[in-house]
């Protein structure tokens, strides 16, 4: 029975626990995988969604639903996962991003057009590395495989892929300081 209330009954529920509980239930794995798609992390993921429903939970008097919350939901994962790549970008950590990914998420033109410039770059950058680096980075940054997988495809042991990797990223980001920070993002 409870399964057929419409998510604005459930914000407005009296019983708070079992309403959170039953809006948690119905949209937690479909944020989960958007996010973890998006961010390749299943910490990372499930932090942005728990962000989405303390933000859900805190402003639920205020949020006009017609029948789902699905639209305001997916748009403030969007958001979060924004601020999320920003936040670990201004502390050096990357995160996977296409132009494709940024494009979904409603970058301005002018970031675009710095982006796609940006990745030409990279691209260059990454053409001029020896063959072997340019071949484990292209492995693990553009087809996400781990070392381990990076390792066995090349018969390569795990720590010369790990080596190869850091000395390849080194590489990138001292070609690439005098870029913006957004080179973060691509590397």
């Amino acid at each position: 029975m409870p399964e057929s209330l419409t998510d604005k009954v459930l914000l407005l529920a009296t019983d708070e626990q079992i309403a959170f509980e039953l809006l948690y239930n119905r949209y937690w794995e479909q944020l989960y995988k958007k996010a973890f798609h998006r961010l390749g992390n299943s910490d990372d993921a499930q932090d942005v969604v728990q962000e989405v429903f303390v933000s859900l939970w805190r402003n639920r008097h205020k949020i006009e639903v017609e029948n789902t919350l699905a639209p305001y939901l997916f748009t403030a994962l969007k958001y979060c996962i924004i601020s999320q790549v920003y936040r670990k970008a201004k502390k050096g950590i990357t995160v996977p991003l296409s132009i494709e990914e940024l494009e979904r998420i409603e970058v301005s033109t002018e970031e675009l057009l710095e982006f796609k410039e940006l990745q030409m770059i990279v691209n260059n950058e990454v053409a001029n590395l020896p063959d072997r680096m340019r071949e484990v980075y292209r492995l693990s940054r553009i087809e996400h495989l781990q070392v381990a997988e990076i390792a066995m495809r090349l018969n390569l042991s795990e720590q010369t892929v790990k080596n190869t990797l850091t000395i390849a990223l080194k590489r990138l980001r001292e070609k690439l300081a005098r870029y913006s920070t957004i080179c973060l993002f691509m590397i």
